[in-house]
């Protein structure tokens, strides 16, 4: 069976097309964003972020800035902290605008 030169030729083209959009297609990882988790500090914390369950990751995660040197760490799910913390956001509808609320409250307890 041998294939006239335009089939050829739009063959070509199409498949150019495709490599095209494999090579500019966004991969997301499928991992989470903790590789490492700690149960507790004795630092400010300044900010914190609750990432639920999602394809990318099987459970949830919560990372916190603490206030001195911006840096960021994951908490371990089982210490009284992040307990404290998924209670709080869970209380507050996971409402973005109210973090203050359980920021305020757990620098207030130290």
């Amino acid at each position: 069976m041998t294939f006239s030169p335009k089939a050829c030729g739009l063959l070509l083209v199409v498949l150019a097309a495709v490599c095209i959009q494999l090579y500019d297609a966004q991969f997301v990882p499928a991992r989470c964003n903790c590789q490492g988790t700690i149960k507790f500090t004795a630092e400010i914390i300044s900010d914190f972020q609750v990432f639920e369950k999602s394809p990318n990751c099987d459970h949830t995660e919560i990372i916190i800035t603490l206030q001195e040197d911006n840096v960021k760490r994951c908490l371990n799910l089982q210490g009284k902290l992040a307990k404290a913390f998924l209670h709080c956001w869970n209380r507050i509808n996971k409402d973005e605008s109210q973090k203050m609320t359980c920021l305020n409250r757990r620098n207030k307890a130290k």
